[in-house]
């Protein structure tokens, strides 16, 4: 089966120094109506790097960060964009887990990828998840995060997510992590 849409071409719309906004020119080669899509683009050398990190008493260490846009805390796995030519993935998970938390792991292995809120970003995450995590140093945060360290038992995590603290809201992609999680790791 052919592809009905057919994408034309882009128009940089705005061109900042993270984010691009695009204007992405379509076709429907059935239809003949031609179209424009609008999207950001980020700045970045690769996909989106999150890491769920696990202590030794199965813990799960997340943070509540304060997101601009939303104007209130959210509970996320610790991420960040790919900002250093020629990091690797894993080595970013790390050193974002580190600076944003304070904690190093002594394994990690890759649970998932892909892309996330396909109509408006042309965007991919993959998720970590570190073993072994243990807090090593204070957080060294940048001037733009204001973060609290959260700690909190794998087994009362779905909890946790599904009733965050007054005004807190959780990203919703943890609850697909969660279940990955509990394939991964035994809970009891």
């Amino acid at each position: 089966m052919s592809l009905k849409l057919h994408v034309k071409n882009d128009i940089i719309v705005y061109d900042g120094k993270y984010i691009q906004t695009i204007e992405r020119h379509f076709r429907n080669r059935k239809t003949g109506y031609r179209g424009t899509w609008e999207m950001v683009k980020r700045k970045t050398y690769g996909r989106i790097v999150a890491v769920i990190a696990l202590t030794p008493k199965k813990e799960v260490i997340l943070i509540k960060i304060f997101r601009i846009p939303f104007k209130c805390r959210i509970i996320e796995a610790c991420a960040g964009l790919m900002d250093k030519k020629g990091e690797s993935e894993p080595d970013m998970a790390r050193r974002e887990l580190l600076e944003e938390t304070g904690y190093e792991v002594s394994r990690l292995r890759k649970l998932v990828s892909g892309p996330f809120n396909t109509s408006m970003l042309e965007d991919e995450i993959v998720y970590y998840l570190g073993t072994g995590a243990r807090k090593i140093q204070e957080p060294e945060l940048e001037d733009a995060e204001d973060i609290e360290v959260l700690k909190i038992p794998l087994k009362k995590l779905r909890t946790f997510l599904l009733h965050p603290p007054r005004g807190v809201k959780a990203d919703v992609k943890l609850f697909g992590i969660l279940h990955l999680l509990k394939s991964k790791v035994p809970i009891r």
